[in-house]
């Protein structure tokens, strides 16, 4: 797995020299696209993350995502986009989002990418009000190789990909690395942060400890404009065998399938347990050859607040921009 720490040191190195978070993003470009043309780390991902235990025993999410690195600095994430059953590449994957003060880049490292959405910070059109107006800074496509970079508190949306897409997602804080973020990454902790933040939340220690809980990031379009969710709606976990065929999709199409000897050594050494019937099923197709298709479960998709159109987004850019003439007028 040196390809992988490797990867990790040189990012660190980027941050190191970097005055801010946004000038090391903008350093990282480079970094983040030689990753994307390089077959052997994703090969490494790949490898590390059907050896670790746990991961073939997951329930199915729209998405499978594969930890790489996570230290003070920043989080690197693969990010595998399913696509939808009939190949429809004009709804969105998930309601239009911002990460409050977190900074995103992400490279297309496989596949043909997809068509991303990018909009100004939402704003109610009245105090109080759950309608909110944006202003649409880029629709464009996120190729092979590109690199796309998301700015705190600026709402975008992925549409479906055409085919398997794979993503490195950079994450970061806009802000400085502070004890905090050193102590998040304390082994006392791993695996436990959500249990932890909910607790300090219970006990009233959010602005204290600096915590971020998610409120108002989400919105879905509506004859007025934007809806805004004041809580937001995660995706219903699949069963384990929809994740799996993902996951063996996710390795056929690479054309990793010599990981196959990875997941073996995987069930000798006891890491594969609610999943191993389907595991090995799914082995003895990938040794013939024959297709294995990537799998979104029921409740990932059709969903109003998350799976609008291309078409529904830009009635209610629209919108806003009649509610502001009028406003215009009116003054």
């Amino acid at each position: 797995m040196d390809r992988l720490r490797d990867a990790e040191a040189e990012l660190v190195r980027v941050f190191e020299k970097a005055h801010t978070k946004h000038e090391a993003n903008e350093l990282a470009r480079p970094v983040m696209e030689q990753l994307s043309r390089d077959p052997s780390f994703l090969a490494a991902i790949l490898e590390r993350y059907l050896a670790s235990p746990g991961s073939l025993d997951k329930r199915n999410y729209p998405v499978v995502g594969i930890p790489i690195a996570l230290n003070p600095s920043f989080g690197l994430v693969a990010n595998c986009w399913i696509p939808l059953p009939g190949r429809e590449t004009h709804i969105a994957t998930k309601a239009i989002h911002h990460h409050g003060d977190m900074l995103l880049s992400t490279a297309t490292i496989f596949g043909p990418g997809y068509e991303h959405w990018m909009f100004s910070t939402p704003k109610p059109v009245a105090a109080g009000s759950d309608t909110y107006r944006m202003k649409l800074l880029e629709s464009a496509a996120h190729p092979l190789h590109h690199i796309s970079f998301v700015d705190a508190w600026v709402a975008h949306t992925p549409l479906y990909p055409k085919a398997l897409s794979i993503t490195l997602a950079l994450w970061t804080s806009r802000f400085p690395v502070t004890w905090r973020d050193r102590a998040k990454r304390i082994p006392l902790f791993k695996g436990r942060e959500t249990q932890l933040r909910n607790l300090a939340v219970r006990l009233g220690l959010r602005k204290k400890l600096d915590l971020k809980v998610v409120e108002s990031f989400d919105f879905f379009p509506s004859d007025a404009g934007f809806q805004v969710m004041r809580e937001r709606k995660e995706f219903e976990l699949g069963p384990n065998e929809d994740h799996l065929c993902s996951v063996f999709h996710v390795v056929q199409e690479t054309g990793n399938e010599r990981l196959a000897q990875t997941v073996r050594r995987a069930i000798d050494q006891g890491k594969v347990h609610a999943g191993r019937q389907t595991v090995e099923r799914l082995l003895a197709l990938l040794d013939k050859g024959t297709p294995i298709e990537g799998k979104l479960s029921v409740g990932h998709y059709g969903l109003p607040y998350a799976n609008f159109t291309r078409d529904d987004i830009e009635r209610a850019l629209s919108s806003g921009k009649e509610h502001d003439r009028g406003r215009e007028l009116a003054t």
